[in-house]
């Protein structure tokens, strides 16, 4: 599991998409049957509502006044928790965690995400929820969810990650083979991390969206430039 830590790399994701397109087009290229909690009644609602502002509430403060390299050791050592080894005794011991509150409505979350650790085929308990929710599922240090739902909340927002980047370098490679660059993916993600969690956000470098914008601007020049830029940044 030590290869999910680093899904949110950006040099990685651009120069793996625009290596792809490049294979592709032969083109030089310039180079990221168990209950769910689904709410479902408006006592579900009012739970998992309740939890999340907790969680944001408690996650709030321990982070007030951080720094962004702060906060960005803080993110990736709680990646670095809840992604323990599946091994017999981190198991057991993750099962035993209760939700706060231990309503009928949050055991079952933790139970449904219990499941989806042991067997990841099982539903995620949190598939639909948006990626703040999300990241603040994942992020809670409150006890207001257990490490297995947090587990599977941040593997939620992997599986949309990588279902994002996918979809992103096949539009990358269709750009690229139509017009020799690869703008339209730059913009595509320079929008979707602005549009990221915070706690995700701080995983990218802090240039990241400079060095976006340039290559935007530079993709939007004439095909030599972009040739010759990505002979640079290679």
């Amino acid at each position: 599991m030590n290869s999910i830590n680093t899904f949110y790399s950006s040099t990685s994701f651009v120069n793996g998409a625009t290596a792809n397109a490049t294979q592709n087009t032969g083109k030089a290229t310039d180079s990221p049957g168990v209950a769910t909690v689904a709410p479902e009644t408006e006592t579900n609602i009012s739970s998992l509502a309740s939890r999340l502002s907790q969680a944001a509430q408690d996650f709030g403060t321990q982070i007030a006044g951080l720094t962004r390299k702060d906060l960005a050791s803080k993110v990736q050592n709680n990646i670095d928790k809840i992604l323990y080894t599946l091994d017999d005794s981190h198991m057991a011991a993750a099962a035993l965690e209760i939700p706060q509150p231990n309503d009928a409505q949050s055991s079952a979350s933790a139970k449904a995400a219990t499941a989806f650790v042991n067997d990841s085929s099982a539903p995620n308990p949190f598939a639909g929820l948006s990626r703040e929710q999300l990241a603040t599922i994942a992020n809670d240090g409150s006890g207001t969810f257990t490490t297995n739902e947090r587990r599977a909340a941040f593997m939620q927002a992997y599986k949309e990650e990588q279902a994002w980047r996918t979809k992103v370098v096949e539009e990358a490679q269709r750009e690229h083979a139509e017009t020799g660059k690869l703008a339209n993916f730059y913009k595509a993600a320079r929008e979707h991390f602005e549009h990221l969690p915070l706690t995700e956000q701080v995983l990218y470098p802090a240039s990241y969206t400079a060095e976006l914008t340039s290559k935007i601007n530079l993709n939007s020049g004439n095909s030599g430039a972009a040739v010759s830029q990505a002979g640079a940044s290679q």
